[in-house]
């Protein structure tokens, strides 16, 4: 692994367990920082993959901490949350067909349907 600043590394571990790519971690710390860092690097420091599997226990807990941490927060936002997008479907499909515009109120009464259904969830 290269010798990188404790903030690169600090910044790498945040962006990962926020669920970015690789590529998109090495964009953000070329822009930020600018220091040029290869996808393979970035990859190093996530210790879910096998690349990352040596990396120190600091490391790990700056990792899973910060992985908690953003899942606890999505409590707290509103789109997150199926009746809420439920809910703004149902105002927009009602302004679409206010409007006369009915194939757009399908699509998102379609959508509607889809968001009830589970299309959007992962199964297990």
């Amino acid at each position: 692994m290269a010798k990188l600043p404790t903030a690169v590394k600090l910044h790498i571990l945040t962006a990962l367990a926020c669920f970015e790519t690789p590529q998109q971690v090495a964009a953000s710390v070329k822009e930020k920082f600018d220091i040029e860092v290869s996808r393979q690097c970035v990859e190093g420091h996530h210790p879910e993959r096998r690349a990352g599997a040596r990396l120190d226990s600091k490391w790990r807990a700056v990792f899973y901490g910060t992985r908690m941490r953003l899942r606890a927060e999505l409590d707290g936002i509103p789109i997150a949350c199926q009746s809420y997008r439920l809910k703004v479907l149902g105002r927009i499909a009602l302004q679409a067909e206010d409007m006369g515009n009915l194939q757009l109120a399908m699509r998102i009464i379609e959508q509607a349907a889809n968001e009830v259904g589970g299309m959007y969830e992962v199964r297990r």
